[in-house]
């Protein structure tokens, strides 16, 4: 029997050739029916030589070689797995080759095999001509998951929707905005004029009433009373007249407005407990405490541009819905003077006969801080009037001494004390208190006929006289490099015995360059007088109108400070107000800011689940970016729901604190963009609004 037969026969039978023919062939040498070593197929390899004895030249059974002693090894049999699950592998003896034979198995039954592109042929619900299911798997096979499924919101929630903002046409600048452009690159941004103001705040101190001019007609828009007496202070009872010697009514006097346009109102209360009040600026802000569905507040009902307590539903006193918080600050007799809101949009108040400043929570009136003012001169420091800068700090202002001290509105921390030498003007003075666009402060001299101003950054004074102004007691700046001082009278003199002289009363506007001190206007000369009496206090407005604050004839003027036209509007009983009655400096100097509201409109029926906002925003490092958000099922009771917010991290979670927002059907989203001054602006591309209907 020749080698190669034997080798077949050793294949079918399973047994060493020659011992189970009966045919004595030479055994190989190693290699017996005891012992058959067997080769590892890893190290089958050029280190194991050849050996024509032992090779039987059958690829089936494996390669043989010759181990070093001569003996022959045998290898494992070959592998013919070609890694395709769709053929059935062997070695085939008859070809003495590997055969891949294909097997068209469709264990589902769903009509497609393995082998046809079925990547689970366990499961019918799962072939190339199925279509994808939301659950993670991938059912038609293409190697992807859920695709053409998933909701908007990239999950498995079918009534989960985002909503773009804006639309297709862009930042619309014709609905509920201010303060804010739309820059080349179609980004929503702060504009550079900020100053959107349109109500001068002024406080009537004979019998306690704040009046709300709309600056761009002179209307009064509404009175409120300058406390709320909720039981939760101790102010004056209302409507009780102003006494200055004695105990008697709130007297109101500094006014200070926010950058959401709510007013904060010191009431001095003299031999009293003082107060501070907040008056809401938008009618959103107002509570509805009698739950009747709307706000219930002053208006000029019959439009006639003055509200009058004999028009019903004109004057609503104590039951005006505006009217936020009174809370008690300081002792009594503490004398609430000094107001001004930071940028922050914490409220400082100037205590005079404690001779200390506190800083308040602007929600609810609450101490957040006290700070001591240092001592000078006169044995302590009496803060008559406050303004805030760009750097992080409130200024307050003592009366007459031209002394001024700086606190860290952050750290309350006492920044700073300075005092104006009076080298140039013989004398030093001072009544109001202004801060302009170089966050250089302002002094008016009052008795002393110069104004005073203080640069920071310099550490140095300046002193320009104004012979021809008179006595001046309110101070304004603006954006253009201009100062605005108001005058009272011509002259006004503390004689030795401790009683006054003073001139008639006049009105009067002093312009000057903030930069040179040269005076470049004065409206309401002797030969060319301007409408009202004794002029307090002076404000800007979002026009460029100045606004003269007129105590003795009961009015405002207002006058355009390029043509001097005036017109004089009337205010309530005895009007005494000379700090930021507008606005304007927070806006411009302190704060500016601008907001974007707009309305999205979620399930159409049933509850909406608002979840998440998230935007593409630039925010420099001196800006801000916030969100405020309101819901309610129709689109008309979205004025009185209450805003929650507000919301400062991105992505914006609409469910966790401040929140959640509510599930009305309609969302009101307000943007708010801050700066502390200078050309930092943040800007927002867009935004993406996350709802579901469960």
């Amino acid at each position: 029997m020749h080698a190669r037969s034997c080798i077949v026969a050793l294949s079918l039978v399973l047994v060493a050739c020659g011992s189970s023919t009966g045919v004595d062939f030479p055994p190989r040498r190693g290699i017996d029916a005891g012992m058959r070593p067997t080769l590892d197929a890893g190290r089958v390899d050029a280190a194991i030589p050849p050996c024509p004895a032992c090779d039987d030249g059958v690829f089936c059974n494996g390669a043989e070689g010759c181990a070093p002693d001569g003996t022959c090894i045998v290898a494992p049999q070959p592998s013919c797995d070609d890694a395709d699950e769709c053929t059935i592998d062997r070695c085939d003896l008859a070809r003495d080759a590997c055969t891949h034979v294909a097997e068209d198995r469709d264990l589902d039954g769903d009509g497609f095999s393995a082998c046809a592109g079925d990547c689970d042929d366990r499961d019918a619900n799962v072939a190339p001509d199925r279509l994808e299911v939301c659950d993670g798997r991938d059912q038609d096979c293409d190697g992807s998951s859920d695709e053409g499924a998933l909701s908007e919101c990239l999950d498995c929630r079918p009534g989960c929707r985002r909503v773009p903002v804006p639309g297709e046409t862009g930042w619309d600048l014709e609905g509920d905005t201010a303060g804010v452009t739309i820059d080349p690159s179609g980004e929503l941004t702060l504009s550079t004029s900020r100053t959107e103001t349109f109500f001068a705040w002024i406080a009537n101190t004979a019998f306690a009433t704040i009046t709300r001019l709309d600056t761009r007609d002179g209307r009064q828009a509404a009175e409120y009373d300058s406390v709320l007496r909720d039981g939760s202070n101790h102010a004056s009872p209302t409507g009780e007249e102003c006494e200055t010697e004695r105990r008697g009514g709130n007297c109101p006097s500094r006014t200070a407005v926010d950058l959401r346009g709510a007013v904060y109102v010191a009431n001095r209360a003299f031999f009293a407990q003082g107060t501070v009040t907040k008056i809401a600026g938008i009618e959103s802000d107002c509570i509805d405490r009698n739950g009747n569905g709307v706000i219930d507040t002053s208006r000029d009902r019959d439009g006639d541009g003055v509200i009058e307590r004999t028009v019903p539903g004109e004057f609503l006193g104590q039951t005006d819905e505006c009217l936020l918080w009174t809370v008690d600050v300081g002792g009594i007799n503490g004398v609430p003077r000094a107001i001004a809101v930071d940028a922050a949009g914490t409220v400082w108040v100037g205590l005079f006969n404690e001779r200390r400043a506190v800083q308040l929570d602007p929600d609810d009136g609450r101490v957040i801080r006290s700070v001591d003012l240092p001592r000078t001169t006169i044995g302590g420091f009496y803060p008559y009037g406050a303004a805030a800068d760009g750097r992080g700090q409130v200024w307050f202002v003592e009366i007459s001494t031209a002394t001024i001290v700086a606190i860290d509105t952050a750290t309350g921390r006492l920044a700073r004390m300075d005092t104006a030498p009076g080298r140039v003007a013989g004398c030093t003075g001072s009544y109001g208190i202004a801060v302009d666009a170089d966050d250089r402060v302002w002094l008016a001299g009052f008795t002393c006929g110069a104004v005073f101003r203080f640069d920071q950054t310099t550490r140095t004074w300046s002193e320009f006289p104004l012979p021809d102004s008179g006595v001046t007691r309110g101070i304004a700046a603006d954006a253009s490099g201009r100062v605005y001082v108001a005058s009272s009278h011509e002259y006004y003199r503390v004689l030795p015995s401790g009683s006054v002289e003073a001139s008639p009363p006049i009105s009067r506007v002093t312009i000057l360059d903030a930069n040179r001190g040269v005076v470049q206007r004065i409206w309401g000369t002797t030969l060319d007088p301007l409408p009202g009496r004794g002029t307090t206090g002076v404000g800007l407005d979002s026009a460029g109108m100045v606004w003269l604050v007129n105590q003795e004839s009961a009015t405002a003027t207002r006058v355009d400070p390029r043509t001097g036209l005036s017109r004089e509007f009337p205010t309530g009983i005895g009007p005494y107000t000379y700090s930021d009655f507008t606005g304007y400096a927070l806006r411009t100097f302190t704060a500016p800011n601008g907001y974007y509201r707009t309305i999205v409109p979620g399930c159409a029926v049933g509850p909406t689940e608002w979840e998440h906002v998230t935007w593409d925003a630039t925010v420099p490092a001196g800006t801000r970016l916030e969100l405020r958000a309101r819901t309610a099922d129709d689109v008309a009771d979205l004025g009185s729901a209450t805003w929650v917010g507000p919301f400062i991290a991105r992505p914006t979670d609409l469910v966790a604190m401040p929140g959640p927002v509510g599930t009305g059907r309609h969302l009101e989203l307000e943007i708010q963009l801050f700066s502390d001054g200078g050309t930092r602006a943040p800007s927002i591309e867009d935004l993406v609004v996350q709802y579901n209907c469960p």
